[in-house]
């Protein structure tokens, strides 16, 4: 680690397997590794190491921890075609799988969560609507995050020169919120097609 400003690398840790975001106070790193993969937090402070969710067959992906630092969001892969979207409370020793609230029905592909600044909402990819990579969000109980009424549709993106599914691998994506806005990177892809006649 080293400031933006500038100054000397601080070391934080070895083998903590894959970092992969900053809690929301910026105290802990969220990581994961192993196989079947799973998440660990880590303390920037202390470089203490706690496994935060796991599972003894289920690959769980894209860990993202909730503003008030009490649940983590994740979504594990069913079948080939099916991926549900997962809530599970944060605590000292991971939470069994009986602890996990199911978010979305895991008919089809649902994955990619990520929280509201407020934490009342829970965004997620899907293809529900017939083309995958659409935003949607879940609203949630305040205290409990089990989801309240329908998803609601945020954004569609349909073209195939405009689409989330453009990138090469998921770990090019990223989605961030802030209070009035989503950013996210999408790539475009554009081609030219030309003819040429043979020299006689």
């Amino acid at each position: 680690m080293v400031r933006s400003s500038g100054g000397p690398l601080q070391k934080l840790c070895e083998n903590c397997g894959s970092l992969f975001n900053w809690s929301p106070s910026g105290t802990e790193l969220l990581y994961y590794w192993g196989q079947p993969l799973r998440f660990g937090l880590l303390n920037v402070l202390s470089g203490e190491r706690r496994t935060v969710l796991q599972h003894p067959t289920y690959e769980l992906h894209r860990g993202i921890v909730s503003p008030d630092e009490g649940w983590i969001a994740f979504h594990v892969p069913l079948e080939q075609t099916r991926s549900s979207v997962f809530v599970a409370p944060l605590r000292q020793v991971p939470a069994p799988e009986s602890g996990w609230i199911r978010i979305t029905e895991g008919s089809g592909m649902d994955c990619w969560s990520f929280w509201s600044p407020d934490g009342r909402l829970l965004y997620f990819l899907s293809h529900r609507d017939g083309f995958f990579r659409c935003v949607w969000a879940q609203p949630l109980d305040f205290e409990t995050k089990r989801s309240v009424g329908l998803p609601i549709s945020v954004l569609h993106i349909h073209s195939a020169r405009r689409s989330l599914l453009n990138w090469r691998s998921s770990d090019e994506m990223g989605m961030s919120l802030t209070r009035d806005a989503l950013v996210f990177s999408l790539r475009e892809i554009t081609g030219n097609i030309w003819m040429a006649e043979r020299e006689r």
